[in-house]
Order: C-alpha cells, then structure tokens, then sequence
C-alpha cells in the first residue's frame, strides 16, 4: 500500500463455491457481521439502505447493497444517511477463472479512496479490509461446512 494509492485490493481464496459466497456478502445481516464499518446492520424506514455502526469508534454508517449476481460483482454505496457512493465493491470470481476446483471461488474486495481522505484513514481503511478478508473467508467457509454436513 502507498500513500497516494487510490484503491486497494484485498482478495482471499474461499473453500465454498461461488453462489454461495456470493449469496452471504450480499446478506445485509451477514455484512453487519463481518464488515467492521458498519456492525450489525439494521433497516431504516428505506428498505434499500441499513444503517451500521463503525467497530472503531461507534459512528453511523449507512449502505446500500447493489448485488448483481450474473456479473458476481456487489457494490456497497457508503455515507451518510443522505449521501452514498458505490466506493466499496466485491468481485467473485469462479473458480475456473482462477483455475481452481468448483468447490473454491475468489473473492476480491476493492475500496475506492477519496482525494480528501488523510494517510491514516486511508491506511485504516486498509487493513480493516484485509481483516475482513480473512472474517469472510472463515465465515463462509463455516456456512458451507454447516450446510454441507445438514445435507449429508
């Protein structure tokens, strides 16, 4: 990561297919669980947009999820509770793409930085996502797990 860096990417193999990574980072409730932005997402009185809160220091954070399951690409538009942009997107890719079985998919978070965005945000922003990296990895590496243990 450099400082005059304007996105950043942090990706992580995941042993599940890739429905049904796809299908958890699009679940509202299951973001509010691993995205340390915005914990425990809740509805507002707009169906689309769920209000959060940062796991840092306890500020509001609102999202709307944009998920478009045929190109497996999610855009979370961040902000306020009258302002959002898509700065946060997912890309999943299966597994054939990135030669791997069709029982693992990749998963790439991509953030967008803004021009008045400070070093230390930035480098926040940063890290956060290659924690989160590894939070949705096991998270939904568990589900299948459960999933596929039920069904057997």
């Amino acid at each position: 990561m450099t400082a005059d860096a304007m996105c950043h990417v942090a990706s992580a193999v995941i042993d599940a297919p890739e429905d049904v990574a796809f299908e958890h980072l699009a679940d509202a409730k299951q973001l509010g669980r691993w995205a340390l932005g915005c914990m425990d997402l809740q509805p507002t009185d707009d169906p689309a947009v769920f209000r959060g809160r940062s796991l840092f220091d306890g500020s509001p954070a609102f999202v709307e999820i944009d998920a478009k399951p045929a190109d497996g690409l999610i855009d979370y538009h961040v902000g306020s509770s009258t302002a959002r942009a898509p700065r946060i997107f997912i890309r999943v890719a299966p597994a054939a793409l990135c030669g791997l079985p069709a029982t693992q998919c990749t998963v790439a978070l991509i953030a967008w930085r803004t021009a008045d965005m400070s070093a230390e945000r930035w480098r926040q922003l940063c890290t956060t996502h290659e924690a989160e990296a590894l939070i949705l990895k096991a998270q939904i590496e568990a589900r299948f797990r459960e999933a596929t243990s039920k069904a057997e």
